[in-house]
C-alpha cells in the first residue's frame, strides 16, 4: 500500500539524537493538528523505536513522514537498506530489541513498502476511540 497523504517530513542524520528529534518532530505536529491524549503518547512511542530502527539497522538517513486520513495518523520511517525488520524474541532483561513487537501491539495497522533505494516501515493509530458500551 502506497501512502501519499504524507502532511510533513523530516530527514534525519544516522545518530542516536535522531531519536529525541523524531519525537519532537512528531509532538510539533501532533500540537498543530490538534491530536492529543494517550494518542500522542502511542505515536511517539512508537516512532522513537522506528527511527532508532533505522538508525541502528538502516545505517543511512532516516526519512521521518507523518499524514492524516480521516480519524488515523500514519507515521513512516524510511532509510536506504532493503532488508526488511524482523521481530526477535528477547529476554526480558534486554534493553532493546522491542521496536517491531511494540508496534504490533498498539498500532492499529502496520507495515512496509520497500522501492529499490530502500523501505518506509510505517503505522497507523487512531485518534478516535471505541465508544463505551451502555450496560444493561
Amino acid at each position: 500500500m502506497s501512502f501519499t497523504e504524507w502532511s510533513s517530513a523530516t530527514t534525519l542524520p544516522p545518530a542516536p539524537t535522531s531519536s529525541r528529534a523524531a519525537r519532537r518532530f512528531v509532538a510539533g505536529w501532533c500540537a498543530a493538528e490538534g491530536v492529543t491524549g494517550d494518542v500522542v503518547d502511542t505515536l511517539l512511542l512508537l516512532t522513537a523505536e522506528l527511527v532508532t530502527n533505522a538508525v541502528l539497522h538502516g545505517r543511512s538517513e532516516v526519512v521521518l513522514r507523518i499524514g492524516r486520513v480521516g480519524p488515523r495518523v500514519r507515521v513512516g520511517v524510511g532509510d536506504e537498506n532493503t532488508r526488511l525488520p524482523q521481530r526477535r524474541e528477547t529476554d526480558p532483561e534486554a534493553l532493546n530489541g522491542r521496536g517491531m513487537t511494540l508496534v504490533e501491539a498498539l498500532a492499529d495497522a502496520h507495515g512496509i513498502d520497500v522501492e529499490a533505494s530502500g523501505k518506509t516501515v510505517w503505522f497507523d493509530v487512531s485518534t478516535v476511540t471505541a465508544p463505551l458500551r451502555a450496560s444493561a
